[in-house]
């Protein structure tokens, strides 16, 4: 039986489609993530726990919502999702129909106990509803294995198959490539880079989808049985 990931080679380059046009646009986004990341960087303070973690508490709803989309739908959506709609049906959407209410809930219901608590993550509220550091650093790992292994490198591997399908780009050069800049842009600009960054992805991602729409993309809802 033959796999699925056969001549699909890692390091391969015959799929690539690219123009220059191609090129030209993911440099340019690339260009402008990093520049308003250095934006970011020589503008806001980041010299305090509150600054780097919740950008100084400065920022408006509309921003915390696009930011919370944004962090959400990204290349696992586009490549993975519109997959598996595509072979299985639509109903794979229900997930994100579900974690609508869900983030309701969490605006509504437990944000407040959090910011009450004088908190800014979960596992600082269960130490000090607790008490004691061992329940904080357990959850903190477990949290961070379980966004590792379930958002993170699924991110990062469409994201370096696209950049390949279209580039032709080497998949562990074009991970090192986006692990560098989402790096860069975290580590130095903190909470305030990220949301930022995120409002133009968010941007961006619907535009696109848009755009996409435009090509007939709603044929296949019109005609499925």
């Amino acid at each position: 039986m033959l796999s699925p990931w056969q001549g699909f080679g890692w390091t391969a380059q015959v799929f690539s489609s690219s123009s220059a046009l191609d090129v030209l646009v993911i440099v340019l986004y690339f260009l402008l993530v990093l520049g308003i990341a250095l934006w970011v960087i020589m503008s806001c303070s980041r010299g305090t726990e509150e600054d780097f973690f919740l950008a100084g508490r400065s920022l408006v709803w509309w921003q915390i919502g696009a930011f919370l989309f944004a962090s959400n739908i990204g290349t696992g959506h586009f490549m993975g999702l519109a997959g598996k709609g595509a072979s299985s049906g639509i109903a794979v959407g229900a997930f994100e129909w579900n974690a609508a209410f869900i983030l309701c809930a969490l605006g509504w219901v437990f944000s407040p106990v959090y910011m009450k608590s004088g908190v800014v993550t979960l596992p600082r509220y269960l130490r000090k509803r607790f008490g004691g550091y061992r329940i904080q650093f357990l959850l903190a790992i477990l949290y961070l294995v379980i966004y590792i292994f379930s958002k993170i490198s699924v991110e990062i591997c469409t994201g370096a198959v696209f950049m390949r399908l279209v580039l032709g780009l080497d998949v562990y050069l074009a991970t090192v490539v986006l692990l560098s800049v989402t790096g860069i842009c975290s580590v130095t600009g903190g909470f305030a880079a990220v949301v930022y960054t995120d409002l133009l992805h968010a941007g961006f991602v619907v535009l696109g989808s848009v755009l996409l729409m435009g090509y007939d993309g709603t044929e296949a809802l019109r005609t499925h049985e």
